[in-house]
């Protein structure tokens, strides 16, 4: 310093430059005159040495100039300088006195102004120098001035030095306080704490020298404001304060003063700095000034962020600056908020508030919300720069999260501050509002401006948040204002994580299929609903305490889960056995599931209470789970479960009461927990991680690092922001990844192509820029979601990184997708086990791979896998086909050629070189590999292709492999099923959701070959849904996991095999048979369990719904029979299902291997599991008897497709027989199955299935006797509780109309005796039910399901084969007599047979035109009665040692007397149908009835028996009573008298039935001798057919159509129209004629006094036995009547002479019908039944003759009640009988020889008593009597009913009715057509001139019969008394004496007769009588 003194002394040479040298001198010497000991100040030295400098500056010559800057450098850096301590005076301080020297610097030239202002740089870099406020205002002034005025140089000079200035300054005031801070920790052992408090003070009183210092920067701020200077001085200005603040430490926060001088000087200025967006008044600040702004305020958040009282002005500064400005003007602000939230001790500064906490929980997190709120609105904009600025910002803020969770940011207090206000890490979720409440939060100064500005231009300022609304009135400025409270999490809607609609693009048919499956395995509910409550809650107390006792002590000792699955399985199954074994009437009903599961439940429920303190005293927690949901949860746990709700809800109630884990030992307080806890806890899914317990343990062996205090609280600090910012966070990312375009639409084409060059490469790297801060920010998300526990939040980020990564782009990727897709993948597990709406993401992202890994590798010659495969020692070729690559590579392609290369790939992810590096490349991550991709260094453009494609393919493949694996290994159940869950629904979506898109429309013939391709992706997750399933299976899991894991994979399983890709259908039922096989050998089912029959369940249903081809029928077929093969001893409950899938299948192509099926179940030896599938076995075995060649009339060539019909007319009657089966048969609808000719088939499945069903009924036999028989499964299928079928007594032939009441009888007869339900009510009273005679294994049932499905069976099977079915069933029948008993062999008959004889009979009448209705019914029917027979005469056969008389006193068995009314009627109703094979099979069986059980049948049965006779002879007459009654006796008319009588003609016949009923009716209406001739000796007269050429037999059939005579005046006449067919007629009289016979051949066997000549009356000798002695006279009387009913309907018949010719006409009969022979036949009967019973009775009883008189004086009572009173009525009726017939004939014989014109010309007003009247004294008096005619009487019954006609007939009944042209017509020309014989006379041609001319109420001449008619009638007149005076004259006198006096009137009459024969009969007749009478009767002869 002193050479450079004497420099400036020698360069001031001048006269001018006197006091430079002076002072210069003056200096020197002081300088030179210090030593050691004699030492001046610094500050004088200083003195001294500046003058001279000041004043060299001062003459601006260069030289002295740089004299002088070298000396303030020397003085800046010499020590004498800066010596000792600074005076009090701040003037004489180094830096007043520097600036005192340099005073002219703003005059300098710019170098020296530089290096002036580098001295003051120097000086503030020193450590040694002093200053205060006022010197750092006039530094930061000086250099402020130089700023201004300067050039740029300077400027930058100044702004240095300025800025050095504050820092040293700031530096000097924080060591000063660090010092006082020092003396305090000095203090604390004295322990004064007043005096560290008042050191406290004083440190951080330090500051206050920094007050004055910013207040001048921000008063020269507002200077430059206010007196518009240049804006230059405003960035200086800034950047001193952001100098300042940015020096000033954090502890500043401390000093009060410094506090309020901010929010009340420094925050409004920062504020009027900014001014208000568009306010024209105040220029806005630049870019620049803004940003240096923007960073104060970052500043002033880390000196005072964490104070709350100051939160309200950085509220409003930071409002100002993120929320005024419009999004378009926020760039600046938001890259000034990326600063900010890029550092994580900011973010610690904004989260932890002093001071305790506020009453407004959102205080802490406004500041965030706020600029969260700005980012959210900002990324809406269309500016890219906008819009990656806030991805940024996003993607700052989840990376300081991330830091913050591991401890950065954070110090020791904040971390201590921040675990103490949250305990745990859920207390740290944001509850607060989710926007930033604007008007509430600001303080009013602000609030007020904000609420202005909200109202300004929308082109300057952005949306506020409308969080006004919200305040009423003026509030505080810390008040938060009216919050939402805490609001649940609530996804976004564009986060659904639905892959898209699953039935967006499905057709109607397959959701119709999908909809027919069943939602789970079962196709109902089995929870057990009926029960007895009390015992079921006293049966659950009882398994609480086994379980308490004796379970659970057990249970806690064992170390193994399996060891206590496996205990848990035993223990149901003994439980059921126990249950099973006991003997009370009403048993609880379960199964080994149903306990296992509920013991499940109730120590997993017990463990949540004890968890929850639920046992503890005075606590008030929630229960975990509702008695509801617990039981819902074991009854739909999609197994079968057989527990009933009461005994669940008991359990639970028990659990409740008592904590049975601790109970038996459980101390939850203990370190180490019992194997059952884990257990338990796997299963609730109770443990935070959800993993299983197992995993759980290797993964602490292994050690887990100590988690410090500031991670802890970092971690909480990051879940506190992230729960208050994550919507806002996905709205963001996603909405910046779903932006479409970021370049504006252009307004013309011209423009777009101009802007396209200069703008496209800019705006793609933008948009580049945005996608990848997005994904980054998105990958960053799901990390912390994962680390803060927020999984469940995570699945919105999730669909996000789907949505943009999961595209398929051949084989390339984007490196960031493939970024994604590894987070996808690697963090998807961790994830999804929280949140299952996170899988279908991750899903989403394995099939990516998959399709990206199939565009890789299956092609050939791909030369990106040549690359790969450079290196031969790591990368194999081979030369194989694609399947085999496909196998080796771990994957499923479909398609791909013959012959491929394919490539190891994934070898370099072995111990192995990867490339030509040598590190080891175990640890290849994808991020690894697209770094040393370089695609973002390259012109790539971030595509990966070609090597490094294939090598991220082939990490990201093992990731999916790895997820899978552990997904299968690790998962706990709850998670694990929502795993399954969600795969199930993917791989649905996968398979059915894109296969139909296109409408269905007729495609173009270019596009066929398109359509046919079309298929399902080449990677299916069906198969990884398989590979889990069998990983779980094998894992050793407990069976409750895989029970719930089958309950999801089967069902979809099921659905998959229904895809009409028959690639899909075959894998998904091989999956079944894995999963199926492998549980099979893995787990062995326990008695009473019934898991197995879930097993196989699926195909079960895939059948019986029809849902799959016939492949994948014959694929599941044989999966059956290879289990039954290879596990038939495993298969167990299994059986149920395996049957009833083999009961739909198509048995032709697997006859063997079914058959052999059923014969290994019938060889086991397990009863229980024979008892359970015994119901299913039936059923399948009668299926396919049923099924069995029910296709005969079809054959197919090899080829199904082409089908030839052998016999088309054949099988169109086939078609129809069988029409009426198609609602009972749903297996035959597929018409393509395979038949086999019957002569070339090896097996027999009918036959050799009805072996089978004889060997079931075998073991029943043999079961129903052993002592413990295990109860059979019925499933409820068996319904007993039902009333058993009846055969219904009702006859539905509508043409069937009960007798009119103008028939009324004599006596009327009663039916009510065949009414079943008295017998019925019986079998009930004597425990004659099914219930009560079944046994409670329930083997009765079963046995009466096989008959009844064998009886259903033998009417809807094969024609061919219903033989041998009937055999098997009656077989069946027969054998049940001796076992179980005849009881229920009864039961079988009345229940089961005869109602299905009956159907079987009603089916075959509804089936029109029949060819034969059926040998096989007939069969059945007659085997039917056969039966009955039977059993009757096992019940009531007299023994050979017994009496007689004991047979009454055997008591009668209801139910036999049931089967013979049933059968009765079943009989009754055969008679009654129109068919002869039917008709004639009825009366046969009646007739074979009392043939066989004649002699056996007691009383009642009798009565019975008769009842039904007459009921049947009641109803055969029907039709011809109902025809009669339209016409009046007498009457010569042809359409009626009474009623209007029309034909109609219907074309429902054929000519060969016509002809056949022609003959029937010749048989029926004609006379044996008007029937033939002596010429002719065929059947029918050949004459006459000669005689009448132009009759034709044509197909049309005849009906009478009964009209009331008033019909044209109804409204609807066919609602009273009465239909006759002519069919029905003739039958009915053929039907009623046979039983006839049967009645007279019963009657007159084996009579003690008559022997009649069955000849004479045309009755066929017969091998009947009588009846006469077994039964009494009541029964007699019935028989007779029906023979009394039969003569008068043949009498009424024959006196119609109109009715007589119509039917000849419609009859094609060549004489007059007439029923001469019937009348005569039961005439004659009748009256020799009499004789015979007259003769008993007088022999028994002892009638003198005088009683005899008496007895015939009196009148008959209405009702006989001894056997007297029959006696005596059947005497008065003989008599009446016998005069009636001599009368008759004597009358004949007067009136015949003159002319027949006397007796035909009788006209129905002739009171006479001619022949054709009826002379009968009682009937002749009704006919007087009768009233007119009225149709009700014929109607009722019949009006409800309606008559179908066959819709083919040519001619409809009703247009027939309603037409009587048409039918007047129609017998014109039938009557044209007849030609008539020669023999009629000019009357009748009169006569048929008027009928064809007829007229409604025109009343007709009579016609008088046909000549050949009345020789007919006195003929057989004559032979009935012929036959009759044969039969008396046959015997003896003293048997004829007796009835001398009823027998002695007639015989008077008949010897007048002309006839000497006769004459003389009746002579002798009187000569016999009147030997031993003649005195006593006093007859004169």
């Amino acid at each position: 310093m002193e050479d450079l003194l004497l420099n400036i002394i020698k360069e001031a040479s001048g006269p001018k430059l006197v006091g430079i040298r002076q002072s210069a001198q003056e200096a020197h010497d002081l300088l030179c005159s210090q030593n050691n000991l004699l030492r001046s100040p610094s500050h004088e030295l200083r003195t001294a040495c500046f003058l001279p400098l000041r004043l060299s500056l001062e003459t601006k010559r260069s030289k002295l100039v740089s004299l002088a800057l070298s000396g303030l450098n020397k003085i800046v850096r010499d020590e004498r300088f800066q010596a000792g301590t600074e005076p009090e005076d701040d003037s004489l301080w180094l830096p007043a006195q520097l600036l005192h020297a340099t005073t002219s610097m703003l005059s300098q030239c710019e170098d020296t102004q530089v290096h002036i202002l580098r001295v003051v740089l120097n000086l503030a870099c020193g450590a040694s120098w002093t200053l205060n406020g006022r010197l750092v205002m006039l530094l930061i002034s000086r250099c402020g001035e130089a700023y201004e005025t300067g050039t740029q140089p300077i400027r930058a000079a100044a702004q240095a030095a300025a800025s050095q200035t504050l820092t040293a300054f700031c530096t000097f005031l924080d060591e000063e306080c660090q010092e006082i801070l020092q003396q305090q920790q000095k203090h604390k052992n004295s322990g004064t704490t007043a005096e560290m408090v008042y050191n406290k003070t004083s440190a951080v009183a330090c500051f206050n020298e920094a007050i004055p210092v910013m207040q001048y920067i921000c008063s020269r701020l507002e200077e430059t404001k206010t007196f518009l200077k240049s804006s230059d001085i405003t960035v200086f200005l800034l950047e001193c304060l952001l100098t300042l603040v940015n020096t000033l430490p954090n502890t500043v926060h401390s000093n009060i003063h410094f506090t309020t001088f901010l929010w009340q000087r420094f925050c409004p200025a920062l504020l009027a700095l900014l001014g208000a967006p568009g306010d024209p008044e105040r220029q806005g600040l630049t870019t620049h000034q803004s940003k240096i702004v923007y960073s104060i305020g970052i500043q002033v958040v880390r000196l005072v962020g964490r104070e709350r009282a100051l939160r309200p002005v950085l509220e409003a500064l930071f409002h100002r600056m993120l929320l005024l400005p419009c999004p378009a003007k926020r760039l600046e602000p938001l890259r000034a908020a990326k600063e900010l939230l890029r550092s994580p001790a900011r973010l610690a500064d904004l989260l932890l508030l002093s001071g305790p906490l506020h009453r407004h929980a959102g205080d802490d997190m406004a500041i965030i919300r706020l600029i969260v709120d700005s980012i959210e609105e900002s990324s809406q904009c269309s500016d890219p720069s906008i819009m990656l600025a806030s991805v940024e910002c996003v993607g700052a803020l989840l990376g300081s999260l991330e830091a913050l969770c591991n401890g950065e940011g954070l110090d020791q207090e904040g971390a201590e501050i921040a675990n103490s206000r949250y305990v745990t890490l859920e207390q740290a979720d944001y509850t607060g509002p989710l926007t930033y409440q604007s008007l509430a939060r600001l303080p009013k100064p602000y609030r007020d401006v904000v609420a202005n500005l909200k109202y300004q231009s929308d082109s300057d300022s952005s949306g506020i948040d409308g969080g006004g609304q919200n305040v009423e009135g003026e509030s505080d400025s810390e008040c938060s204002g009216a919050t939402e409270g805490p609001e649940e999490f609530v996804e976004p809607e564009h986060s659904d994580d639905s892959i898209m609609d699953d039935e967006s693009f499905l057709t109607s048919q397959q959701l119709q299929q999908l909809h027919n499956l069943p939602k789970s395995l079962q196709l109902g509910r089995s929870g057990i609903e009926e029960c007895n409550v009390d015992l079921e809650r006293h049966n659950a107390r009882h398994f609480v305490k086994t379980l308490q006792n004796i379970l659970l002590p057990n249970l806690l000792t064992l170390r193994s889960s399996i060891q206590i699955d496996e205990y848990l399985q035993e223990f149901a199954s003994k439980c059921c056995q126990h249950n099973a074994a006991q003997n009370y009437e009403i048993t609880t009903i379960m199964n080994a599931d149903g306990i296992y599961l509920a013991t499940y439940s109730a120590l997993l429920l017990n463990l949540k209470l004890i968890q929850c303190g639920h046992y503890e005293e005075n606590n008030n927690a929630e229960v975990p789970i509702t008695e509801a949901q617990f039981v819902e949860e074991i009854h739909g746990s999609g197994v079968l479960v057989y527990v009933s709700a009461t005994w669940l809800c008991e359990l639970y109630q028990n659990v409740l009461a008592r904590s049975l884990l601790q109970v038996a030992g459980y101390d939850p307080k203990s370190i180490q927990q019992p194997a059952l806890i884990n257990l338990l806890t796997d299963v609730g899914g109770l443990c935070p991680t959800q993993l299983l317990s197992d995993w759980q343990k290797l993964q602490r062996v292994r050690g887990t690092p100590d988690v410090s205090p500031e991670v802890e609280a970092g971690i909480k600090l990051s879940r506190r922001v992230l729960t208050c910012c994550w919507t806002s966070v996905v709205s963001v990312l996603g909405l910046a990844l779903g932006e479409k375009s970021l370049a504006g639409a252009g307004t013309s084409a011209l423009s777009r192509l101009v802007a396209r060059r200069s703008k496209q490469k800019f705006r793609q790297r933008i948009r580049d820029d945005v996608i990848t801060a997005c994904l980054e920010g998105l990958h960053k998300a799901a990390s912390l979601s994962n680390t803060l526990k927020l999984q469940a939040r995570s699945s919105s980020i999730l669909a996000l990184l789907s949505a943009s990564s999961c595209k398929s782009q051949g084989s390339k990727i984007p490196a960031s997708h493939a970024l994604s897709l590894d987070v996808l993948l690697s963090k998807g597990l961790a994830l999804g086990s929280h949140s299952a709406a996170c899988w279908p993401h991750v899903f989403n992202a394995c099939i990516a791979v998959a399709s990206l890994e199939h565009s890789l590798f299956s092609k050939a010659g791909s030369t990106q896998l040549l690359m790969v495969a450079q290196n031969p020692q790591n990368n194999v070729v081979t030369s194989t086909t694609s399947i085999n690559a496909a196998e080796r590579l771990n994957l499923s392609f479909n398609g791909g050629s013959d012959d491929e290369t394919c490539v190891d790939v994934y070898s370099f992810l072995q111990n192995t070189t990867y490339s030509s590096s040598s590190a080891s490349q175990n640890d290849a991550s994808v991020a690894e590999i697209v770094e040393r991709s370089g695609v973002h260094n390259g012109q790539g453009r971030g595509i990966l292709t070609g090597v490094h494609a294939a090598k991220v393919c082939c990490v990201l493949s093992v990731r999916v492999d790895e997820l899978f694996h552990s997904a299968a290994l690790r998962l706990a159940l709850p998670g694990f099923c929502s795993f399954l869950n969600e795969l199930c629904k993917a791989s649905y979506a996968q398979l059915f959701a894109k296969l139909d898109e296109s409408p269905r429309t007729s495609k173009k013939w270019w596009k066929k070959e398109l359509e046919a391709r079309q298929k399902p992706p080449a990677t299916l997750l069906l198969h990884r849904i398989g590979e889990v399933t069998l990983k779980c299976i094998r894992s050793g899991r407990p069976l409750i996991h895989t029970m719930k894991v089958w309950s999801i994979v089967g069902p979809h399983f099921m659905q998959a095999a229904c895809h009409k890709d028959t690639s899909v259908s075959k894998k998904a039922v091989a999956c079944i048979h894995d999963a199926v096989t492998a549980l099979l050998n893995e787990q062995t089912e326990l008695p009473h369990f019934h898991f197995n029959e879930a097993l196989f369940k699926p195909f079960e249903n895939l059948l019986c719904l029809e849902m799959c081809d016939t492949d994948v029928q014959d694929q599941i077929v044989s999966c059956l029979c290879e289990f039954v093969e290879a596990n038939r001893t495993e298969i167990c409950s299994g059986w149920r299902p395996l049957f009833g899938t083999l009961r739909v299948t198509n048995s032709k192509n697997n006859v063997s291997a079914i058959l052999e099926v059923f014969k290994v179940f019938l060889s086991t030896d397990n009863t229980l599991v024979f008892a359970n599938a015994a119901l299913d076995y039936i059923l399948c075995l009668l299926s396919h008897i049923r099924h069995a060649d029910s296709d005969t009339t079809q054959e197919t060539t090899t080829n199904s497709n082409t089908k030839i019909l052998k016999n088309d007319k054949n099988l169109k009657i086939q078609e129809q027989k069988y029409a009426f089966f198609d609602n009972l048969d749903s297996k035959r609808k597929d018409p393509e199955f395979i038949p086999e000719d019957i002569n070339c088939r090896p097996i027999d499945i009918c036959m050799e299935s009805l072996k089978l069903l004889e060997n079931c009924a075998t073991i029943l036999s043999m079961m129903y006797h052993m002592p413990k028989c295990p109860t059979f499964n019925l499933t409820h299928r068996v319904k007993t509780d039902m009333s058993p079928q009846l055969v219904d007594p009702a006859i539905p032939n509508p043409e069937v109309v009960s007798l009119p009441s103008y028939f009324e009888q004599v006596e009327q007869m009663s039916y009510e005796i065949l009414s079943p339900k008295i017998d019925l009510e019986n079998c009930v009273r004597n425990n004659m039910m099914l219930p009560q005679m079944d046994k409670p294994s329930g083997v009765v049932k079963i046995w009466y399901t096989l008959l009844e499905g064998l009886s259903m069976t033998a009417v809807l099977s094969a024609e061919k084969n219903q033989p041998f079915i009937l055999e098997t069933l009656f077989k069946l029948l027969r054998d049940l007599i001796i076992n179980p008993g005849i009881n229920f062999g009864l039961y079988c008959i009345n229940h089961l047979l005869l109602p299905m004889v009956q159907n079987w009979l009603r089916q075959n009448t509804k089936v029109q035109k029949t060819l034969d209705i059926g040998q096989n019914f007939k069969h059945y029917c007659g085997m039917s009665t056969e039966l009955v027979v039977e059993y009757l005469q096992t019940l009531q056969q007299k023994p050979e040692n017994e009496s007689g008389e004991d047979i009454v006193v055997k008591k009668e068995n209801p139910g036999a007397t049931l089967a013979l009314k049933q059968l009765l009627l079943i009989l009754n109703e055969c008679v009654a149908q129109p068919i002869e094979s039917i008709a004639r099979l009825g009366t046969s069986c009646i007739r074979h009835l009392i043939l066989n059980v004649g002699q056996i049948l007691t009383t009642n049965q009798w009565e019975i028996l008769v009842t039904a006779i007459h009921r049947a002879c009641t109803i055969s007459l029907n039709p011809l009573q109902q025809i009669t009654s339209a016409f009046k006796q007498n009457s010569d008319s042809f359409y009626g008298d009474l009623a209007t009588v029309k034909v109609a003609a219907r074309r429902d016949s054929t000519p060969e039935e016509n002809e056949r009923l022609y003959e029937l009716a010749q048989q029926v209406l004609l006379m044996q001798s008007q029937r033939s001739c002596n010429k002719c000796m065929g059947k029918q007269c050949e004459c006459e057919k000669n005689m009448a050429p132009s009759i034709t037999i044509d197909d049309r059939s005849y009906v009478f159509l009964l009209f009331p005579l008033d019909a044209n005046s109804t409204f609807n006449p066919d609602l009273f129209t009465i239909r006759v067919p002519f069919r029905n007629l003739v039958l009915g009289i053929l039907a009623h004629q046979m039983l006839i016979q049967t009645i007279s051949s019963a009657l007159l066997q084996n009579l003690n006094h008559v022997t009649p000549i069955l000849n004479i009356l045309q009755i066929n000798s017969c091998s009947l036995r009588g009846i006469l002695t077994h039964v009494n006279a009541k029964h007699v009387s019935i028989l007779l009547k029906c023979l009394e009913m039969s003569n008068e309907r043949a009498k009424e018949f024959d006196s119609r002479p109109g009715l007589k010719f119509l039917m000849q006409k419609v009859g094609n009969l060549n004489k007059s019908a007439n029923l001469y022979t019937q009348a005569n036949t039961s005439e004659v009967v009748e009256i020799i039944v009499l004789i015979e019973l007259c003769l008993d009775g007088i022999e028994k009883y002892s009638i003198t003759p005088k009683d005899m008189k008496d007895i015939l004086a009196k009148e008959d009572k209405e009702r006989c009640m001894t056997d007297t009173d029959y006696v005596e009525q059947f005497l008065r009726k003989l008599q009446t009988k016998w005069e009636y017939m001599c009368d008759s004939y004597v009358n004949l014989t007067i009136n015949i020889p003159e002319t027949k014109e006397e007796y035909e010309n009788n006209t129905e007003n002739s009171n006479t008593n001619s022949v054709n009247e009826t002379p009968v004294k009682e009937a002749k008096t009704e006919i007087e009597k009768r009233k007119p005619f009225k149709f009700e009487n014929m109607k009722y019954k019949y009006e409800n009913k309606s008559i179908k006609y066959d819709t083919n007939t040519l001619m409809q009944i009703r247009s027939t009715v309603s037409t009587e042209n048409l039918v007047n017509d129609k017998l014109m020309a039938k009557s044209e057509a007849t030609e008539i014989n020669k023999d009629i006379d000019e009357k009748m041609d009169a006569m048929m001139e008027q009928y064809r001319k007829r007229k409604p109420n025109h009343v007709l001449a009579p016609a008088p019969p046909l000549p050949r008619d009345s020789e007919a009638y006195k003929s057989a007149r004559i032979e009935t008394v012929e036959a009759c005076m044969e039969l008396l004259s046959s015997l003896s006198s003293e048997k004829l004496a007796p009835l001398a006096t009823v027998l002695k009137q007639g015989a008077v009459m008949l010897v007048g007769a002309q006839d000497d024969k006769i004459r003389i009969a009746a002579e002798k007749l009187l000569q016999r009588m009147n030997i031993s009478y003649v005195e006593d009767d006093n007859i004169d002869v």
